[in-house]
């Protein structure tokens, strides 16, 4: 055995953690040389990239060798993560628009909207509180948070029906009927669902819990970055989607490889959209509506290549 396939190996195991090869560094040197063909000078380029990948993945704290369960439960809680910063970056998008455009200029015109700023102040101490794994307070102010989106979104709704019911002729259609009308808006609308969907993943968490990994207070970057990089009123104005989504997916799926977590956890942002779709196609009151069937195919699609090659990634890195 040559001395200079030991040496090159050694530079490939110092890529990983100091910690990581103190506990594991010499067995695997030595499964290293043992598995080398006599003579051979240098590691075969597939040794070479897997050893790379191994690193990284101990650098980042991938699922390499998570159970399949855990490592599913982990993807759901990164989920509701992602959905809690993405509702709050819709509330944000908005609250601004309210302080800035209108209580500091022209003057508001609802108090309803006001619940945007009540919305965006309740979400991001969820987010944080999900992060630490308080999922049950989280859970609990994100619905508060969500009642407060809600009112500010019917707000201009409830007040012109108030206004043409006290008017003659009266209304033609019951409040029963205009109630439900007004459901069928917020669910054919991508902003009802990421809350939505953050709730209902974060209930399996309540009943287990996982370690929480980092630290909490990062989790909140990911509000501006939610507001940059997904579907809100200001990216909106910047014509950025659907190709900032699309690089984020794309990103999320290169990355499964690394950790197969992140793309099944990415695997929820292109949901708000399909829902939205789906509501525009088959709501009663919305079927008129010439609503693309590409625009509910394509976030499917995106949404199952993420969770195929998941469940796909998960299982082969259980064994690692």
């Amino acid at each position: 055995m040559s001395t200079e396939i030991e040496r090159r190996y050694e530079r490939l195991l110092r890529l990983y953690p100091k910690a990581y090869l103190d506990h594991r560094g010499a067995e695997m040197l030595g499964t290293l040389l043992d598995a080398a063909d006599d003579g051979r000078g240098r590691p075969p380029r597939r040794e070479i990239a897997a050893l790379m990948l191994g690193a990284l993945r101990a650098r980042v704290g991938a699922a390499a060798g998570l159970p399949v369960g855990e490592a599913w439960l982990s993807a759901v809680r990164v989920g509701a993560l992602l959905l809690l910063a993405y509702g709050a970056a819709l509330s944000a998008t908005r609250a601004g628009r309210v302080v800035f455009s209108d209580l500091l200029g022209d003057g508001l015109r609802l108090a309803t909207e006001l619940g945007f700023v009540g919305a965006t102040v309740a979400l991001v101490p969820a987010l944080y509180l999900a992060a630490r794994g308080r999922y049950g307070w989280a859970t609990a102010i994100a619905g508060v948070g969500f009642a407060f989106e809600q009112l500010a979104q019917i707000g201009p709704h409830l007040y012109w029906n108030i206004k043409w019911a006290a008017e003659e002729p009266p209304l033609t259609e019951g409040w029963a009927q205009i109630s439900w009308h007004l459901l069928e808006d917020r669910l054919a609308d991508y902003k009802f669902w990421p809350l939505t969907l953050a709730v209902l993943l974060m209930l399996p968490l309540l009943r287990r819990r996982l370690a929480v990994p980092g630290t909490p207070l990062w989790w909140l970057l990911a509000v501006p970055l939610s507001v940059l990089l997904l579907p809100t009123d200001f990216n909106a104005t910047l014509r950025w989607q659907p190709f900032a989504l699309t690089a984020v997916c794309l990103g999320a799926l290169a990355w499964s490889f690394v950790d197969a977590r992140v793309g099944l956890a990415v695997a929820v942002l292109p949901l708000p959209l399909f829902l939205q779709g789906l509501g525009h196609r088959y709501l009663p009151s919305l079927q008129g509506n010439d609503y693309s069937v590409s625009a509910i195919i394509a976030p499917a699609v995106v949404t199952a290549v993420l969770i195929a090659a998941g469940a796909v990634l998960v299982r082969r890195q259980a064994r690692l």
